[in-house]
């Protein structure tokens, strides 16, 4: 992760330069990667477990749902934006997309990075803090989509339109909190006529 980071992304990870800043063999790495793209994914399972760790660090010590569900998704955002590499990793770098979906290690990482959100928001259901308009996995799928969205955006330098990250964070949260609050459960939920007619 460190040569992923510091030399500018996937171009510069191979097994031969691994080995050298390891001080191993060359043929060392294959003892644990068949190859690079299972490297990758790797490094991709790891990057996810950062993101879940730092949103778990965010919520440690506060019990309510709310205050959770704000830290949470402020962390996710500024963590994204401190190290845009390693979030492009998790992201983007996808170059071999059917090898990476058939990878045990990266699917648990994801799932668990995202569970982080829909635990906050089952629990702030059960207590009558969140209304139950969206189920806690839907609810977290829109605040991932709003976080990730704003991320990108800031990685790739597309705020030139007179708003910046500072002003957009807050009033992004308060935004997703407030609809998922207002929402009409009937209008949310989908039933079998809409799934199906």
């Amino acid at each position: 992760m460190s040569v992923f980071e510091k030399e500018g992304g996937e171009d510069a990870i191979s097994f031969r330069r691994l080995a050298t800043e390891l001080g191993l063999s060359y043929t060392a790495p294959y003892r644990y990667f068949a190859d690079k793209q299972e490297l990758m994914n790797a490094l991709r399972a790891r990057a996810f477990r950062w993101i879940e760790a730092e949103m778990r660090e965010a919520i440690a010590g506060l019990s309510e749902p709310k205050q959770q569900l704000e830290s949470l998704a402020a962390a996710y955002i500024s963590s994204g934006m401190a190290h845009p590499h390693r979030y492009a990793l998790m992201f983007f770098a996808l170059d071999q997309l059917e090898v990476a979906k058939r990878s045990i290690e990266l699917k648990a990482a994801k799932r668990d990075a995202l569970d982080v959100c829909t635990q906050v928001i089952a629990a702030g259901q059960a207590r009558g803090d969140f209304p139950r308009a969206f189920d806690p996995l839907t609810a977290s799928h829109l605040f991932w989509i709003g976080a990730h969205g704003l991320v990108s955006l800031q990685v790739a330098g597309q705020f030139v339109m007179g708003r910046d990250v500072q002003v957009l964070v807050p009033t992004l949260i308060h935004a997703l909190r407030t609809g998922m609050e207002h929402a009409d459960a009937a209008e949310t939920v989908p039933t079998k006529e809409k799934r199906h007619g």
